[in-house]
């Protein structure tokens, strides 16, 4: 690719960003920045959960990819991180694509009952009105709306989207 260019979501917990970024990566040779990943690494050097530390961490490995200008797909809900995230891609020449994964409350309880994420549970209501506050404010920039309708071809979907995106 000859331009800059960000790959990235919006979307709860447990919405299906790491799938389908996993599958992006392998149709479209990109690598993945996993915020998750971070996060697992902090609790593992740590032996517990920092936020402090895992933003430092994930702040810092941003900054080190997007001023070295590759392409790549970045992990990570931009429905709490989109300021942070976005100052970095504008300074350093990058265009984005937004994947939003508008799932119904119902179809992400559905979700976190199969994957087992019963802690989820407990802050749905947060993640699903900071969802609902970005769409407000940032829906001009999202590429690609995702809902429960079109879930289950979600990564095939995406890839056809970016596909023509990084086409035009």
């Amino acid at each position: 690719m000859s331009k800059r260019i960000c790959i990235t979501f919006a979307g709860a917990i447990g919405s299906s960003k790491t799938p389908i970024a996993n599958y992006l990566s392998v149709k479209l040779n990109l690598p993945v920045f996993n915020n998750d990943a971070v996060r697992t690494e902090v609790t593992e050097d740590l032996g517990k959960f920092d936020s402090v530390e895992h933003i430092k961490r994930r702040n810092k490995r941003l900054k080190e990819i997007t001023k070295s200008g590759i392409s790549f797909i970045c992990d990570l809900s931009v429905d709490r991180e989109w300021k942070m995230l976005k100052k970095l891609l504008v300074k350093n020449k990058y265009r984005w694509f937004i994947i939003s994964l508008d799932l119904s409350k119902q179809f992400l309880i559905k979700l976190y009952k199969v994957k087992g994420y019963s802690n989820s549970l407990n802050v749905l209501d947060k993640f699903w009105n900071d969802h609902d506050n970005f769409i407000k404010n940032n829906g001009n920039e999202i590429g690609l709306h995702i809902s429960d309708v079109d879930f289950k071809n979600r990564c095939e979907t995406s890839f056809k989207k970016v596909r023509k995106y990084l086409n035009v």
